[in-house]
C-alpha cells in the first residue's frame, strides 16, 4: 500500500520519503501532548547484514549471520549493548560445530518468556536457520521479540 504523499509533514527527500505525525484518533491521545511521527514512503527498510565473527562485536542493529568457525569447538559471539528501540535478528546459519553462544558484551540481561536475568544466548539442537530477535529496550536490557524457543534456543548466565 502505497502512503499518500500529500500527508508528509517534513520532507527527506522531495516527496519520497519524509515524516509525518498521527491524529489523535490514529495514535490515542498520546502522553503529554506529544504527537508521534513516522518515517513515511519507502515500502520496505533494508537492514544491513553482519558476517559475524568471534574477533569482533556483534553490532546491536541489522541481521547478524552466525556460521560457527572451522575449529572444531563451539563458538562464542559477543552482542553489542542494546539501542533502546532498535531491533537486532541473530541468523544461525549452521549446525556445523554447535552449539554457538550469543553473550552480551557489558552482561546486560534477556527478557524472555524463559526469564529475565539471562545474558548468554546458546543455540542448541544444530539451530541451523534458526533466528532470534531481539529489541533493545534501554541500555542494558533486551527483549526477545521473536524465535525463542526451548527447542532452538537457551537462555543462560554462562557460556
Amino acid at each position: 500500500m502505497a502512503f499518500p504523499t500529500n500527508r508528509l509533514v517534513t520532507t527527506i527527500f522531495g516527496r519520497r520519503l519524509g515524516l509525518t505525525p498521527l491524529s489523535s484518533a490514529q495514535s490515542g491521545s498520546g502522553r503529554n501532548g506529544e504527537i508521534p511521527d513516522l518515517l513515511v514512503g519507502p515500502e520496505a527498510l533494508q537492514n544491513g547484514i553482519n558476517a559475524g565473527t568471534t574477533s569482533r562485536n556483534l553490532p546491536a542493529y541489522g541481521v547478524n549471520n552466525i556460521s560457527g568457525t572451522s575449529a572444531a569447538s563451539s563458538s562464542v559471539y559477543t552482542l553489542d549493548p542494546p539501542i533502546p528501540g532498535v531491533p537486532v535478528f541473530l541468523n544461525f546459519t549452521s549446525s556445523a560445530n554447535s552449539p554457538y553462544y550469543v553473550k552480551t558484551a557489558n552482561g546486560e540481561t534477556i527478557v524472555s518468556s524463559q526469564g529475565t536475568t539471562f545474558s548468554v544466548i546458546k543455540s542448541t539442537n544444530g539451530a541451523a536457520n534458526g533466528i532470534l530477535g531481539l529489541m533493545g529496550i534501554t541500555t542494558s536490557i533486551w527483549a526477545a521479540i521473536s524465535g525463542v524457543s526451548t527447542a532452538t534456543f537457551a537462555l543462560s548466565t554462562t557460556t
